[in-house]
């Protein structure tokens, strides 16, 4: 009997704990994965054509028009993101996982609030066509920008440039947007995955002139001066294995001038392509 009024106020104590503490960190975040999930079925459309690029884009429209209906998917995302404490996320690659997703839905945002737009760089979302600086997702009560989320903790706390492939900035020339929502077990797999089909892509990701000595890099290793003080070089020992036979020996011989891909930051809108 006394072994019975012990369990129960064991648990009436978990119970109690786990009210003061909030919500299970974990339960909020697969709420999170899932809704977001849902969310990419039903706005993201594969492989469709814009001028020169093939790429996956966004039903911009779609969601505009929907955002303000009771059980909007999209407010439900932003919700759910507001509700999670990073800090609380049990493992490294979760806090990756989330924060890759977190900066993915911030640029969606962007474009969501300044609609309609042609661009991530519009002067309607920022005078001097810098967005990055501009409080955008909020997150555990704190508003973030896209430049702390890519810098301060993607490329900052966890030092890890591969998360270049897989956050996207609205634009024709940057990586797809995934399909699918990052998660912590996966997300190393995924980003090399992404990581992969980008550099195969010619017109956005990387091309190799053997004959001509010469190698063409995606303008996003200039941009991120931070992680590539020297440019595309310095991004060679990381994209390199992602490369086979000839294409990663000729990569790693560096004997090549570099220049870049031009850039298209036209958005990369359902409503354009075809």
């Amino acid at each position: 009997m006394q072994l019975n009024h012990l369990a129960r106020a064991i648990l009436f104590l978990i119970g109690l704990a786990g009210w003061f503490l909030g919500p299970d960190v974990s339960k909020v975040c697969a709420e999170e994965n899932s809704l977001y999930q849902k969310f990419l079925d039903q706005y993201v459309v594969p492989d469709r054509r814009i001028g020169a690029y093939r790429l996956n884009v966004v039903d911009y429209d779609g969601i505009v028009s929907s955002r303000s209906d009771p059980g909007s998917l999209y407010q439900g995302v932003l919700s759910r993101l507001a509700a999670v404490k990073p800090e609380a996320l049990g493992s490294r690659d979760e806090k990756i996982a989330f924060w890759i997703n977190a900066y993915n839905v911030g640029a969606i945002k962007m474009i969501v609030d300044h609609y309609p737009v042609d661009s991530i760089r519009s002067t309607k979302i920022h005078w001097l066509r810098n967005p990055w600086g501009k409080k955008i997702i909020t997150v555990d009560g704190r508003d973030y920008s896209l430049g702390e989320i890519e810098h301060d903790i993607l490329m900052g706390a966890f030092k890890e440039p591969m998360t270049h492939f897989g956050i996207v900035c609205a634009s024709l020339s940057c990586p797809d947007l995934s399909r699918r929502a990052y998660r912590g077990a996966t997300v190393h797999e995924q980003l090399r995955a992404q990581a992969r089909r980008f550099l195969g892509n010619q017109k956005r990701g990387l091309r190799l002139d053997r004959e001509g000595g010469q190698v063409f890099f995606t303008r996003i290793f200039k941009f991120d001066d931070r992680s590539f003080p020297g440019g595309a070089r310095d991004a060679v020992p990381f994209i390199a294995p992602l490369l086979e036979g000839a294409a990663r020996d000729f990569l790693v011989s560096g004997n090549y001038r570099v220049d870049y891909l031009d850039y298209d930051w036209s958005l990369n809108a359902l409503s354009r392509a075809r």
